[in-house]
């Protein structure tokens, strides 16, 4: 069971994107597109970071607590679904926060 451990967070903060997302109706599939460009700008960058710190024993995963499918030999599948899922939950709260704040309804009634 200690091998779920990372996958048990990733799990969570998934759950709780989808429910930011629906729960304040964002209809964030209408930015998906954008997201999924922006992220994967992200995504490579620190991937490349990741393994090349993995290459110079900078940083390590514990075998133990990760379920062992490794990309690129170095990588495990939680580190990448880890950089699509943290940025997405970053950004469905940020756009939850404007939409209980009400930040940027000054511009929608300037157009």
């Amino acid at each position: 069971m200690e091998n779920l451990h990372y996958s048990y967070v990733l799990i969570f903060i998934a759950t709780c994107a989808v429910g930011v997302n629906f729960g304040f109706r964002l209809q964030f599939s209408k930015r998906l597109k954008l997201f999924l460009l922006t992220d994967s700008l992200i995504l490579v960058l620190y991937l490349i970071w990741d393994f090349w710190a993995i290459s110079k024993g900078s940083w390590f995963f514990d075998p133990d607590q990760i379920l062992g499918i490794m990309l690129l030999g170095k990588l495990p599948i939680e580190e990448f679904l880890f950089f699509i899922i943290v940025p997405l939950m970053t950004v469905l709260t940020y756009l939850a926060l404007t939409k209980l704040s009400g930040w940027g309804k000054e511009k929608e009634e300037i157009k």
